[in-house]
Parts: structure tokens; sequence; C-alpha cells
């Protein structure tokens, strides 16, 4: 084999080999990316969460401030069995609307959890895609050197 060939050969082998690794990293980041959009999103998720028993309790504390107000126009006139219904139906909406606002943060809070974790999963499947295309690459360059008739 003539030098020249030797020289062709080694730079078409490094050449191959760096091509892998850059595969090989490209896979890695978007893992990480995958795995960062993960956390990130859960991290959201927890921040949605909060907000949203915060509007739970706003909404509790509306009912509260409502049934008192109700008991104050009472003490005016009116039958007691009115008052109390009237209060309790107060109550039974500010329950039922503070539940929907909680359940509204909590839907929005699992979306943002099953994004992060579809982002975490399609990161893996492409960290695995490219440390595929970097065997490929490594094969081919080894099945080009030998189908050079280098070693003839």
């Amino acid at each position: 084999m003539s030098w020249a060939t030797a020289v062709g050969v080694g730079l078409s082998l490094i050449g191959a080999n760096k091509e892998a690794r850059g595969y090989e990293e490209t896979g890695r980041r978007a893992k990480e990316k995958g795995r960062e959009q993960k956390v990130f999103n859960y991290s959201t998720a927890q921040q949605v969460m909060a907000s949203g028993q915060a509007a739970y309790l706003e909404e509790i504390r509306q009912s509260e401030l409502m049934a008192s107000r109700a008991v104050a126009v009472a003490a005016a006139g009116g039958s007691v069995s009115d008052v109390d219904n009237l209060i309790a139906d107060i109550h039974g909406e500010g329950v039922y609307r503070a539940s929907l606002a909680l359940r509204d943060y909590e839907m929005e809070a699992e979306s943002l959890r099953f994004s992060g974790d579809q982002a975490a999963e399609y990161g893996a499947d492409q960290e695995e895609s490219y440390r595929g295309k970097a065997k490929a690459t490594r094969y081919n360059a080894f099945a080009g050197l030998f189908g050079s008739g280098v070693f003839d």
C-alpha cells in the first residue's frame, strides 16, 4: 500500500469517527434538553397547583363573606329557616366554585407534567437514534476500508 493510500484511509477513518462522535454528542444534548424541559414543566406545574390552591381558598373566602353578609341582612328581618337555607346555598355554591377552580388548575398542571414526560421521552429516543447513526457511520467507514482493497 502506498503512503498516499494509507494517509487517505487514515483520514477517512478519523473523519468518520469525528462524525460519529458528533452524532453521539447531538444525542446526549437532545436527551439533556428533554430532561431539562421535564424539570421545568414539573416546576411550573407545582406553581400552577399553588395558584390553584390560592384560587380555591379565595373562592371559599368569598363564599364565607357572602354568607356573613346574608346573616347581617337577615338580622334586619326574615325567618330563620329562610336565612339558614340561603347560607347553606351560598356555602354550597362557594365550595362548588372553589372545586371547579382547583380542578382547572390541576388539569393545567397535569398537562404540563405530561408534556414534560413527553419531552424527556423524546430526548431519550433522539439519543438512541443518534447513537445508532454513530454506529452506522463507523461501520460504513470500516466497510469502505475493506471494500477499497487496502487489505488485498
